[in-house]
């Protein structure tokens, strides 16, 4: 099976999560995929920080260890499917997030996140939580 990394999963991981550690070990690295969204939030997350160059090197870890899948057309109407139908119903989604979700379905992943809750508001999408292995 092929994953998607979420951003609160990569970020766990940099932390030193044992459960996340192991499952990445686990498996073949070309089964192992970010998304440019959580490449974006993790550069957010660096240059707000007090600790700048620290968080920097982290991204260079995850873009040597990790696939990275960009948006193209397919992605963005997809995006625009769940938002327009998350819409209809009245359930609340950050862009980043369709994104990301749009990205691992019409990827096939399943997507890798702690936000289980979150990301489940979001039909047909497979998700796990390796912190819980």
């Amino acid at each position: 099976m092929k994953y998607l990394l979420d951003t609160d999963t990569l970020i766990y991981w940099l932390k030193g999560d044992r459960n996340i550690d192991s499952k990445i070990q686990e498996n073949d690295s070309s089964n192992l995929h970010i998304s440019v969204i959580s490449l974006a939030e993790l550069y957010y997350g660096a240059y707000k920080s007090a600790k700048v160059q620290a968080n920097l090197k982290n991204i260079e870890k995850i873009k040597n260890r990790f696939l990275i899948l960009k948006i193209d057309e397919k992605i963005v109407e997809e995006f625009g499917r769940i938002k327009s139908d998350l819409h209809r119903k009245g359930i609340p989604v950050g862009d980043f997030d369709i994104l990301i979700a749009s990205i691992a379905r019409i990827s096939n992943f399943k997507l890798i996140t702690n936000n289980i809750d979150h990301y489940s508001r979001i039909g047909t999408l497979k998700i796990g939580n390796w912190r819980e292995a």
